[in-house]
């Protein structure tokens, strides 16, 4: 959902005092804000520790991608969470899946291993290309032949990264919860260049307004590129399933779409992590005002999910 050039506003949580317990068993975290600054606050308020944290290193420049200083200072203090760092394949700049799939990239993504290796990074999860299969990205796939280039350049890109001695990165190939548009399978780069299947997944009604929590929750399930979709996929190629990006949504601008506080998703999800083979999940705690769009506990939106949510994550 976020990219690393969006407006996001982080407000940090207050609450428990008492230490944070060790944690579900999978990979269990959090987006709070770049870097690892927020990571405690969070930890500290739902009870329980975070040992996953999703990021956005600058992109605006071939200079920043291969040289994300700023985030591996941050990250390489960090020994006790592993950070997934959302990579775009090209900066803002300019740049075309036509180029990645040729290999003119190569070097650049060779440099971004290097400097993340020596930055002590060298076992991060990288999540190349994000959310491909929307349509409000740069590298986003609209046809099968785009489809079959983005598979092409996250060879290409991940073979470079591998090439450098001490890379050890995992690869985490994430589009978005759809219920309709083309199907990312098609984009599917094949199973050794893929360590998770992951999937973005927001409390948001695809179907359309009025719907109730429980009818909101069947379509994230069971329609389209869903979650059953995803197990299924993930299933099929041998994968863990993992989840980048999750949250409640408050859009004032659409308040029959989006879910608002809905502890229901929030205790679905948790079920659903505990029922899977899931990697790593990392609630969106984080809020993007210039979107109209809030999914941060600290907004205050979100009471009874909030509470949920602390409920089930200090009991493990």
């Amino acid at each position: 959902m976020a990219a690393a050039t969006c407006s996001v506003a982080i407000v940090l949580l207050s609450g428990r005092s008492s230490k944070p317990a060790s944690g579900p068993g999978w990979r269990s975290g959090v987006f709070a804000g770049y870097g690892p600054s927020g990571l405690a606050a969070f930890a500290q308020w739902r009870g329980a520790s975070v040992r996953s944290a999703t990021d956005y290193p600058a992109e605006d420049d071939w200079g920043q991608i291969e040289n994300p200083a700023w985030t591996i200072s941050q990250w390489s203090a960090d020994h006790a969470v592993v950070p997934d760092l959302s990579i775009a394949p090209w900066p803002s700049e300019g740049g075309s899946l036509q180029q990645a799939a040729s290999g003119a990239y190569n070097l650049h993504f060779a440099d971004l291993a290097r400097n993340l290796i020596a930055g002590g990074l060298g076992h991060a999860d990288i999540r190349l290309g994000w959310e491909f299969n929307g349509t409000w990205y740069r590298w986003s796939v609209h046809s099968p032949y785009e489809a079959t280039l983005f598979a092409m350049a996250w060879r290409q890109l991940v073979e470079s990264m591998r090439s450098v001695p001490g890379a050890h990165f995992t690869f985490d190939w994430c589009p978005n919860l759809q219920t309709n548009g083309i199907d990312p399978a098609l984009a599917y780069p094949g199973d050794r260049f893929v360590s998770e299947i992951g999937l973005d997944v927001y409390d948001w009604s695809e179907t359309g307004p009025g719907e109730t929590a429980a009818q909101r929750w069947r379509d994230i399930v069971g329609k389209g590129y869903g979650l059953a979709w995803q197990q299924r996929f993930a299933a099929i190629h041998h994968k863990p399933i993992s989840f980048p990006e999750w949250g409640l949504v408050s859009d004032p601008t659409n308040p029959a779409l989006a879910g608002g506080d809905d502890p229901l998703f929030v205790q679905n999800m948790f079920a659903w992590f505990k029922a899977h083979n899931v990697a790593f999940e990392n609630y969106f705690d984080a809020n993007a005002p210039t979107q109209g769009r809030y999914y941060a506990f600290s907004s205050g939106l979100f009471p009874r999910a909030s509470q949920r949510y602390r409920e089930l994550y200090s009991a493990k």
